[in-house]
This record gives C-alpha cells, sequence and structure tokens, in this order.
C-alpha cells in the first residue's frame, strides 16, 4: 500500500508538471504572430498541447488535495499555509476551467483576435502561476523552504484575497465566462 504522503508527492509533481507545460505553451501561443513563420505554424500543436496539459492538471488537481489533506500533519490542519495552498489552488483551478471553456466553446479561432488571445494566454498562464505558488507553499509547510524564498511571500498569514485581487480574478472569470459561452455562428 502506498502512503498518502509518498502519493500526495507524485498527485503534486503530475500537477506541477502538467501545469508548468501548459503555461509554456500559452505563452508560445501568445507570441506566435511575433516569431518567424515557421514557428507561427507551429501554433496548432502549442494550442493542443496548452488545453490537454490543462486538462491533465485539472484532473490530477483533486487528487493532490485530497492526498494533501490526509498527509498533513493532524494538528495543522488550521495552519495558514493550508489555507492559502486551498485559496491558490482553487483560484488556479477556477482559471483553468475557464481557459478550457473558452477554448471548447470557441474552438481554435480563440486565437485568431488580439484580444481573445490575451484572455486565453492569460487565464492559461495565470493558472499555472497559481499553481506553482500553490507547490512553492507546499514546499514552506513540508521543508521549510521553497524556490521562491526570495520573494518574501507571507505563506504564515492567511491572504484573504486583497479586494483589488479579487477584482482581478472576478474580471478575468467573468470575461472567460462571457466569451466562453457567447452563441457561436
Amino acid at each position: 500500500m502506498v502512503s498518502s504522503n509518498t502519493f500526495h508527492v507524485v498527485a503534486t509533481e503530475l500537477v506541477v508538471g502538467a501545469y508548468s507545460l501548459a503555461g509554456i505553451a500559452f505563452v508560445f501561443c501568445l507570441v506566435c504572430p511575433w516569431l518567424p513563420t515557421s514557428l507561427k505554424e507551429k501554433r496548432s500543436a502549442g494550442d493542443a498541447v496548452a488545453h490537454s496539459a490543462l486538462m491533465f492538471g485539472i484532473i490530477a488537481t483533486p487528487f493532490a488535495i485530497w492526498s494533501g489533506l490526509s498527509s498533513a500533519p493532524s494538528g495543522d490542519m488550521g495552519s495558514p499555509l493550508l489555507a492559502n495552498k486551498m485559496l491558490l489552488s482553487m483560484s488556479g483551478l477556477g482559471l483553468a476551467l475557464g481557459a478550457l471553456v473558452g477554448r471548447w466553446r470557441i474552438g481554435a479561432a480563440v486565437w485568431e483576435t488580439k484580444r481573445s488571445s490575451i484572455i486565453q494566454a492569460c487565464s492559461g498562464a495565470g493558472a499555472t502561476g497559481l499553481m506553482l505558488l500553490t507547490a512553492s507553499a507546499g514546499g514552506k509547510f513540508s521543508r521549510g523552504e521553497s524556490l521562491l524564498d526570495w520573494l518574501h511571500l507571507p505563506y504564515n498569514e492567511v491572504m484573504l484575497m486583497p479586494t483589488y485581487l479579487s477584482v482581478i480574478l472576478l474580471l478575468l472569470g467573468l470575461t472567460c465566462t462571457v466569451i466562453g459561452f457567447r452563441p457561436t455562428d
């Protein structure tokens, strides 16, 4: 039988790897118009990689969350770090779902206009950033260190979404929802 700690490490690495790949592919798709012609033709491959990796990351995220909760020491369930991890991972999951719904509804045409390209890439890359912040907080929780220690992030304080961040995420989420569910011709 695999322990919950070991399963959490595997699930977390799957999530981090999938979202990292998706983030790189989203950025590639965004900058494609400014690349040489030989690379511009690869946008459809970047689109497929971005959304497939994002879907895999979404599927793996609940396993990482559940195994993380079951592997946490019993006295640490009220930890501010865990609250921050939940906030960051759920926000990343929401952005990722918005990007996938938009792509599903609009199709590859999501990359044809500048506005929808920017929104799609920001949603996908934003989801990646939030998941990587979640992983960094996990490293701080389990090992007492993370790759982002040089940023001096307030992991031990519960980030109750400052108003400006709440407004930005709300507007981005609403924009993705409107674009994703607008009638197609």
